[in-house]
């Protein structure tokens, strides 16, 4: 894969058709109005005095209703609560999905994320928590499709989210995609995985008892260790 300077390793450019990277990436000719109308059928409202916008729609996006909402009781080894894995779960176990594509931790390194096709609402556990770096994602629909699970649901962040989204009607027509669920999920910073060793060298006392990592609203960045001190 040639290089490219602002390349976050979506998965576009492992599939057997990387020049889609340049319709799809959202750094390199990002079209936002109109992937918002394909999704959501309209853009986001430009508030006018005749016609005032939903409050934060240019911020957020074209919505519906906005939530505030945690897990109860909150989920064992969950960044937060765990709402994010419990809805996978949900549509694993209400069968609305064949399968759910999300990241789990690498076995040699629990801060690099490892893409992982999930099919049984149990397997949502190991997706639990965050991890920092880069990780092809995408690069699972097409075998997905492939083994004939048409019927998918993916948990991404916004870099992977806009060529999934971009991507959709092609593999709807050509690949056989029925039906598709995107959870969305925030992300402020990313890097790699090496580079994020670097960062959590530079402010922890000892990285490797690190076991959380919350960079917070208030700009500050709560680390908590395996022994509790945080």
């Amino acid at each position: 894969t040639p290089h490219r300077r602002l390349c976050t390793d979506c998965g576009v450019s492992r599939t057997a058709e990387p020049a889609r990277c340049a319709q799809a990436c959202q750094f390199i000719q990002p079209d936002y109005p109109g992937l918002e109308r394909r999704v959501h059928g309209r853009a986001r409202q430009q508030g006018t005095s005749a016609h005032p916008a939903q409050p934060d729609e240019l911020f957020f996006g074209p919505y519906q209703q906005i939530l505030s909402a945690r897990l109860d009781p909150p989920t064992q080894g969950a960044q937060w609560t765990g709402i994010t894995t419990r809805l996978a779960e949900v549509l694993l176990e209400q069968g609305l999905v064949d399968a759910v594509i999300a990241m789990a931790a690498d076995p040699n390194d629990r801060w690099r994320p490892s893409p992982v096709l999930v099919t049984r609402a149990e397997d949502m556990a190991q997706c639990r928590g965050m991890r920092m770096g880069f990780a092809p994602l995408l690069s699972l629909v097409e075998p997905s499709l492939a083994r004939g699970l048409k019927r998918l649901a993916v948990i991404a962040i916004p870099c992977q989210v806009y060529p999934l989204r971009m991507l959709e009607a092609e593999w709807r027509q050509h690949h056989g995609l029925e039906s598709l669920y995107v959870i969305g999920t925030p992300c402020s910073d990313n890097t790699t995985t090496e580079r994020f060793h670097e960062f959590l060298s530079l402010i922890a006392p000892d990285p490797k008892a690190v076991q959380y990592l919350e960079f917070r609203p208030d700009y500050k960045v709560e680390l908590r260790e395996a022994q509790g001190r945080v």
